[in-house]
């Protein structure tokens, strides 16, 4: 390699290290503070072509329609968040609440018949560690009530505790919204005034970014979509072979919490799981197990491929993506590094950065 040719790659190197630690910094610490209008904003340009087809086909006026639309987006949108985070908290609440009194009726009976069950085993061989096991058995039982009342106690609170948060995330919706109506009335000046600020030979640039994105943003969204799908079918045929009742219904919930990353299918069928086989529903209970593994496997398997397919990578870089996405930004890194690269592989595919050989 040439000395001009090094000079020039280490200078668009250090250009585009600056240019992503930008960005990264930018969604990192300054998005957040502006939220409520980039979201007002995203909404004001999806509503976009809907109002000016009211405008249009109604023949009212654009700003009207603008606002007629915001108002039809924020009111079923907030709706089904609100009831649907509504009925979460309730069944959590009520699942904590009554905590106690499920490990009262159910749970501590059923320990009680296998820690019984060993202590006469024992008893059989040696009387000397039967006594210190009655002992253990005692302590734990006095020591599990306990843990329950206090886990139901603080768990009511902590949820009780988030509650207390609505009223900031109520102000940040109440922004956004009246901030959409806003810019949604005047959404092609407000359109119109941003790219003036935009030096010229940008727009070409950002036009392909903001297209690659909604490509890719699209891609991404179908390959999800499919693996929940698979994941839906996979827990349909194994909940009625196990004689769920509703087996349909449950598999959708737990097929939707497995898109989830921080919860995935085992915040459903591990505990769903252990309360079986606590209960002595052993059979159950490590089918449950087994379902669970196998779904976690064959996820492992396929998103990696189907995403990487979807969205034009490789799985192995796929894969990679997503490892450093969780490792830098969390859940939201998990989608947003994939993304980003593919951005990248598409900008430079077209010419417009030279960054990969």
């Amino acid at each position: 390699m040439s000395y001009d040719k090094k000079k020039k790659f280490i200078v668009n190197f250090i250009f585009y290290a600056l240019i992503a630690a930008m960005v990264f910094l930018a969604v990192k610490y300054v998005l957040k503070w502006i939220m409520p209008f980039v979201i007002a904003f995203a909404v004001s340009a999806i509503i976009n072509p809907f109002a000016a087809k009211v405008s249009k086909d109604f023949r009212v006026n654009k700003r009207f329609a603008a606002c007629f639309s915001a108002f039809l987006f924020y009111a079923l949108g907030v709706g089904i968040i609100v009831l649907t985070g509504f009925g979460i908290y309730t069944a959590l609440r009520n699942l904590f609440y009554d905590l106690p009194q499920i490990y009262n009726s159910s749970i501590e009976p059923t320990l009680a018949s296998a820690v019984a069950f060993i202590q006469n085993s024992i008893s059989a061989f040696d009387p000397s560690v039967s006594a210190a096991f009655e002992e253990f058995s005692s302590s734990f039982f006095s020591n599990a009530g306990s843990l329950i009342s206090d886990i139901s106690v603080n768990a009511v609170s902590w949820l009780s505790s988030y509650i207390t948060k609505i009223p900031f995330f109520v102000a940040a919706v109440f922004i956004s919204v009246i901030a959409t109506f806003f810019i949604a009335s005047d959404y092609d000046n407000i359109r119109a005034f941003i790219i003036r600020q935009i030096p010229e030979r940008w727009h070409l640039f950002l036009g392909d970014v903001k297209d690659y994105s909604l490509h890719t943003l699209g891609r991404y969204i179908r390959s999800y979509a499919l693996i929940m799908t698979i994941t839906f079918c996979e827990l349909s045929l194994a909940l009625w072979l196990l004689g769920v009742k509703n087996f349909a219904i449950i598999a959708l919930i737990t097929a939707v919490f497995d898109i989830i990353p921080v919860c995935g299918s085992g915040g459903v069928l591990i505990p769903w799981s252990v309360f079986s086989l606590v209960q002595g529903n052993f059979a159950f209970g490590i089918g449950m197990l087994i379902v669970y593994g196998i779904i976690t496997v064959i996820r492992q398997i396929i998103e990696p491929k189907i995403v990487g397919d979807q969205v034009g990578l490789p799985p192995v870089v796929t894969l990679m993506a997503m490892f450093l996405g969780v490792r830098f930004m969390g859940v939201f890194g998990l989608f947003a590094f994939p993304i980003m690269l593919v951005i990248l592989k598409n900008l430079d595919d077209s010419g417009r950065i030279n960054i990969f050989r």
